[in-house]
């Protein structure tokens, strides 16, 4: 008999997107970096229309409600809304309004990222984040949307996985800008923590009552032998420098932490450093790994503040796996709060197929597909199951 597992009264269950990934017809950083690769990758590596969201919104929305979620994890655009320092564009300020105000036709509450990897052009030309006066820049377009659009925001994330875009930016170059640079990785690392304290100034100045906090990407570290002293301590400063450093630089200026939780990293004493068992993958070969979760949520308890699942998905182009993968790790986030964790929602990732960053439009992380062609979106089997899951706020595990 499955053993059902209820979740609390308020507990908070949606989906996220990022702007970027879904909105289409952008010119920002990336957008000009997708033209230097195109031709060795191709146009699936090319964002162009991503799925028309600009313009869909309001059948997208209806997709969320339609799985009985609370709640929406949406990104806005910079490049958009300040295509020119300090120039705003009313239009789309407007526009993004209208989409507020449609989540909240719709019951929704609205988790709005402000800064989710991408940059306008002329930031990046002044060099980007490694720039100090990007923190300026940023504290700045904070301040417009909180006064133009905050009244209709129900949790506020500042930036979206900060140790990503600094690792694949500045380090292993595998984003944009392309860089290989220790040094310019640190002044990056430095200028978001202090852009999420001064985003976290500038909001709870006009909304004295607001949620504000930011996303990590919670990886879980654990030794490949506890017998084995080396891999403990390797595994704890991994732990240490891509889970927690950056949260205790912030100096306790968040109210609660969205944790995005995809990697299990088992920690090995020689190169490569990790070797995981893989006894089941995703379409991008990245290892299931459930049990993670609880660890993760366990961790990040230590800074006493709600937790929310902010990102939790798979490709998974079949969805053979997709609805086991949900119910599999919703049991762990359960037993987390069995344990005393305070969770307090949980996100998928994602509403629907979208661009995939580097890794172009192959991964197919959405409950519901989209043609690319016509832009249609067709729910699949999974989506049922997690539209049962909200709905009931309990989950069935064998």
């Amino acid at each position: 008999m499955p053993k059902i597992l209820k979740f609390p009264p308020d507990f908070l269950w949606g989906v996220s997107t990022s702007a970027y990934q879904i909105e289409g017809g952008i010119s920002n950083d990336w957008s000009e970096w997708e033209k230097s690769i195109a031709g060795e990758n191709g146009a699936n590596h090319t964002c162009g229309q991503a799925c028309d969201s600009y313009n869909r919104y309001e059948e997208d929305l209806d997709l969320v409600k339609g799985l009985n979620c609370g709640a929406y994890r949406m990104g806005l655009e910079w490049a958009r809304i300040e295509p020119k320092p300090g120039k705003f564009d009313q239009t789309e300020i407007e526009h993004y309004r209208k989409v507020l105000t449609a989540a909240k036709k719709r019951n929704l509450k609205v988790v709005l990222t402000l800064w989710h990897w991408t940059n306008p052009i002329w930031l990046a030309a002044e060099g980007g984040w490694a720039n100090k006066k990007a923190v300026e820049y940023f504290a700045r377009f904070v301040k417009l949307i909180t006064g133009e659009l905050g009244s209709q925001v129900d949790y506020w994330v500042t930036i979206n996985e900060p140790m990503v875009a600094i690792a694949n930016g500045y380090v292993t170059g595998k984003f944009p800008p392309n860089k290989k640079n220790i040094w310019q990785a640190l002044k990056v690392y430095n200028n978001l923590v202090k852009a999420h304290q001064a985003g976290y100034e500038i909001i709870y100045k006009k909304f004295p009552k607001a949620q504000v906090g930011l996303t990590m990407l919670a990886n879980y570290f654990e030794p490949a032998h506890r017998w084995n002293l080396i891999e403990v301590f390797f595994a704890k400063i991994a732990n240490h420098c891509w889970n927690d450093r950056f949260v205790k630089k912030l100096k306790n200026q968040f109210d609660f932490l969205g944790l995005d939780y995809y990697f299990h990293d088992r920690i090995i004493w020689h190169p490569p450093f990790k070797k995981n068992l893989n006894k089941a993958t995703t379409d991008l070969g990245w290892e299931i790994y459930p049990a993670g979760i609880l660890e993760v949520l366990k961790n990040y308890s230590k800074f006493k503040k709600p937790l929310f699942i902010m990102e939790n998905g798979l490709a998974d182009q079949s969805d053979l796996k997709r609805a086991k993968f949900i119910t599999d790790h919703l049991k762990y986030v359960h037993e987390a709060i069995s344990q005393g964790v305070d969770v307090r929602g949980y996100f998928y990732w994602s509403l629907i197929d979208n661009f995939e960053w580097a890794e172009g439009f192959k991964p197919k992380f959405g409950l519901y597909s989209v043609d690319r062609k016509i832009f249609k979106r067709q729910a699949r089997p999974s989506a049922k199951v997690y539209a049962e899951i909200c709905k009931n706020n309990e989950v069935r595990v064998n």
